[in-house]
């Protein structure tokens, strides 16, 4: 049995969340796809936004930075959440965009998995494709924020 144990301490969680350049750029971006959504935005992209940034804190604190191989259950798990709220937003509301969400999250949960199977795909192909599918998602509520500032304030 694995057990997660979750560092609040406030050195530990700097070091953990803005310790590269790859933090500081995921962080950039997901000011810049949260800002419309939560700016202008409906409730579809207001939650979204709300629930990436749950997201992102959230990994931060359970990922165990100390484990170089295998899976990150902690993260595994948020992903999953964040990934249930992404097909909840997109079979409740009438936008597009969820739709792209839930598949690029989706496919970067999907990831998880393969590393339970096989802990081998850990490492290099494990992050770059985990980060392409994150921008990707990231992307989707971007432009799903922007369509929605075109618009009048409806909801």
């Amino acid at each position: 049995m694995t057990t997660v144990a979750i560092d609040i301490n406030p050195v530990t969680l700097r070091r953990m969340i803005f310790h590269s350049l790859y933090q500081w750029l995921g962080i950039v971006c997901l000011a810049v796809a949260a800002a419309p959504a939560m700016w202008r935005g409906g409730w579809p992209e207001r939650t979204a936004a709300i629930a990436m940034v749950a997201a992102w804190l959230g990994s931060g604190l359970v990922q165990n930075g100390m484990q170089l191989w295998g899976l990150q259950i902690g993260v595994m798990l948020i992903d999953l959440v964040l990934l249930a709220v992404l097909l909840a937003i997109a079979l409740r509301s009438d936008r597009w965009w969820p739709m792209w969400a839930s598949a690029f999250h989706g496919l970067g949960a999907l990831l998880h998995f393969a590393v339970l199977v096989d802990a081998k795909v850990w490492g290099r192909t494990y992050f770059i494709a985990g980060s392409l599918f994150s921008f990707l998602t990231l992307a989707a509520l971007l432009v799903g924020g922007i369509n929605r500032m075109r618009r009048p304030l409806a909801d």
